[in-house]
């Protein structure tokens, strides 16, 4: 079964990333060029295998284009060129190992080269560390590596290295209109099986190990006895995330644990959900703003 720790790590790693992504698109901004130029985002491209190419950003002008590889991650790195494995001493002496960005690089720089073959535009590619806490110690010189402020300088060593404009303005969107047609959003993960996390309302004061049950309108926690009403609205929006955005008598009681329909029906009625269907049938509907639509009810 899956645990809070997980998710709490799985979400961890997803804000890390987009915040990294964050710092440097203020960087992006302060750009001041007065060519035409172009930066895709999350660029997800498909190559010959059906494999996937996902770029964070990809900067593109008539004299060049730059593939951005980002990463959000502190300590001491060490990028292995032999080994083609990145690592990361922490403070207290910890060693992890990770991907090695240089390697990913490249194989979006090999992967562009194909697809733009009929462009006659240099490709670069360069790793951007966007945590200022990062330590860059040991790496190749195959592929740039530098923190995040000096994303401006760079820019500007390749506009010196590539003097000469290889696209009209004409050419270069045209270009640029191939990478958008050819870039595959990505697809959300399926829904998480209901067996593989806990149900019902869990207790906040327990670190959310115990369930709490209902009872003449509370949620009691049966190990620390904590009673609450509100926290009823936090485990419906968990629901609602994790589970499906209806929800009916039966699913309430079911996933939630409570026994009595009349209970159910009670409670269902109470926040007044827009629902469709008869009475025997009625699937209630749970609004995209969930706590904040249920908080006047428990005033």
């Amino acid at each position: 079964m899956l645990t809070l720790a997980y998710y709490a790590e799985q979400f961890r790693r997803l804000d890390a990333g987009f915040a990294g992504e964050k710092r440097v698109d203020r960087e992006w901004n302060e750009i001041i060029y007065p060519n035409t130029f172009f930066i895709l985002h999350n660029l997800i491209l498909t190559n010959a295998a059906n494999h996937p190419h996902q770029l964070d950003s990809l900067f593109i002008c008539n004299h060049f284009m730059l593939i951005i590889e980002i990463k959000n991650i502190n300590g001491r790195l060490d990028f292995d060129g032999n080994t083609h494995q990145c690592t990361r001493t922490k403070p207290d002496g910890t060693v992890e190992g990770f991907p090695n960005a240089i390697t990913q690089i490249q194989r979006h720089l090999q992967f562009l080269k194909v697809f733009s073959q009929n462009y006659s535009l240099p490709i670069e590619g360069a790793i951007i560390l966007s945590n200022p806490s990062a330590i860059i110690a040991t790496h190749p010189n195959s592929v740039p590596i530098f923190h995040v402020s000096g994303l401006q300088s760079h820019l500007q060593l390749l506009f010196n290295k590539y003097p000469k404009s290889f696209l009209t303005n004409e050419q270069l969107s045209r270009f640029v209109q191939r990478f958008r047609d050819h870039h595959q959003p990505q697809v959300l993960p399926p829904l998480i099986a209901s067996s593989r996390f806990h149900h019902g309302v869990l207790c906040p004061k327990c670190q959310y190990k115990y369930q709490m049950h209902y009872h003449r309108g509370f949620w009691k926690c049966s190990n620390c006895n904590y009673a609450s009403t509100e926290i009823f609205a936090e485990a419906l929006q968990d629901y609602r995330l994790l589970v499906r955005p209806t929800i009916t008598n039966s699913q309430l009681r079911a996933f939630f644990g409570i026994q009595s329909s009349d209970s159910a029906n009670r409670l269902l009625k109470k926040f007044q959900f827009p629902y469709t269907g008869t009475f025997k049938n009625r699937v209630y509907l749970l609004p995209d703003n969930l706590q904040e639509y249920m908080k006047p009810f428990f005033e």
